[in-house]
């Protein structure tokens, strides 16, 4: 049984952020989208493209309190409940729509999100970019021997996922060659990255990306030193071994709320052999409960597949495509972009750790830039 104290993990994360303690008593309900179960290194590349792709995502409601009434018959009306139906899922809620587009100016997705504006909820998500993740290790290995740059911690992990997303294949293929995450010989690894970076870097028609080449400087000491810390000793090729943090994590941060998941029986077991505590106190403020049983987490479902959906369709259209797209949409496909950017925008300021994004800052702004552009800054009025 692990014994983890949370208090130093949440002045860790509030500290980071910038912001106070979140000590109110709320209930957050959950369900996830996009688990691979596992993301690995393959001779070929990556074991799984959709997760290459697209993102993890944890999300669900939150309400205040322990108790909450919503008008579930209007729920069900908006989104053509049929009898004997066993619960809503987030298929019924996308139903027959060729893309994300047609599917956002439908008469369900309308329903549903005006719904969930009266409802009084708020929504959360921790939405993981995969490829993402397993790069951060590199960075986070350097700060032993580079506190000073500790300030550019953003800059130098953007850097390096943008120019691993622009030269993939050279990437990987050290990668491969060096069993990463499990590298033996971290001064070749260094090495062989760094010349990667300044091929492509020292390029004399345009200034060298101050991020990238400043990662290069420290990957090169680390090669001398022959010492990446987190990329060392692990499971060879396996980058993503389990989820099951991202649920604990909100029960860190959230330590004073209650925190309600879908059955999800890998989470379960692994979570069953922690022990939490906070100021020498156990804390036992999660539950998984049965879906068909739990209106919260089919909403919650619904959430996270949208979510997930959203969030491909932002990724997969450049900036000059979502303008000429806005300029094309009808009223009710603006009027549903506005209202997420609404519903995101209200659970950042109830807390800006409602919204957790594990992704480049760029990819992270571009993404609700795009929104905007989509909805409220698309149309004076809808």
């Amino acid at each position: 049984m692990a014994r983890i104290n949370v208090e130093d993990h949440k002045k860790a994360i509030f500290t980071l952020n910038g912001i106070p303690p979140f000590e109110e008593e709320m209930t957050f309900y959950y369900d996830e989208s996009g688990n691979c179960r596992k993301f690995s290194l393959t001779d070929a590349g990556f074991n799984n493209t959709d997760a290459l792709k697209g993102d993890f995502v944890l999300a669900g409601v939150a309400h205040e309190g322990r108790s909450f009434d919503i008008d579930v018959p209007s729920l069900y009306a908006a989104l053509d409940y049929k009898e004997g139906q066993k619960e809503l899922k987030f298929k019924h809620l996308f139903h027959n729509s060729k893309d994300f587009q047609s599917f956002i100016g439908s008469k369900r997705a309308t329903g549903f999100l005006e719904w969930l504006i009266r409802s009084g909820l708020y929504i959360h998500y921790s939405a993981l970019n995969n490829l993402y993740y397993s790069l951060v290790d590199i960075v986070d290995s350097l700060w032993e021997t580079h506190p000073q740059w500790l300030m550019y911690m953003w800059g130098i992990k953007g850097a390096l996922y943008d120019f691993v997303i622009e030269h993939q294949d050279e990437v990987i293929d050290i990668f491969i060659r060096h069993t990463y995450p499990n590298v033996k010989d971290v001064s070749a690894f260094c090495n062989e990255i760094c010349s990667l970076i300044w091929g492509y870097n020292d390029d004399s028609e345009y200034d060298p990306d101050f991020f990238l080449e400043l990662l290069r400087q420290m990957l090169k000491t680390a090669g001398k030193l022959d010492k990446l810390i987190f990329v060392q000793d692990n499971e060879p090729f396996m980058l993503i071994q389990e989820y099951y943090i991202f649920y604990t994590e909100r029960c860190e941060i959230f330590s004073k709320s209650h925190h309600i998941f879908d059955e999800e029986l890998t989470v379960q077991k692994q979570m069953s052999n922690l022990e939490l505590y906070e100021n020498d106190i156990p804390l036992s403020n999660w539950q998984f409960v049965k879906s068909h049983e739990n209106i919260y987490v089919q909403v919650s479902d619904l959430i996270a597949g949208l979510l997930r959906k959203l969030f491909l369709f932002l990724d997969e259209n450049s900036l000059t495509d979502i303008i000429s797209i806005a300029m094309k949409l009808n009223d009710a496909q603006v009027k549903n972009f506005t209202l997420l950017w609404m519903l995101i925008r209200k659970s950042d300021e109830k807390s800006p750790l409602f919204i957790k994004n594990t992704n480049s800052q760029k990819n992270v702004q571009e993404r609700m830039l795009k929104l905007q552009l989509l909805g409220v800054s698309n149309k004076e009025s809808l």
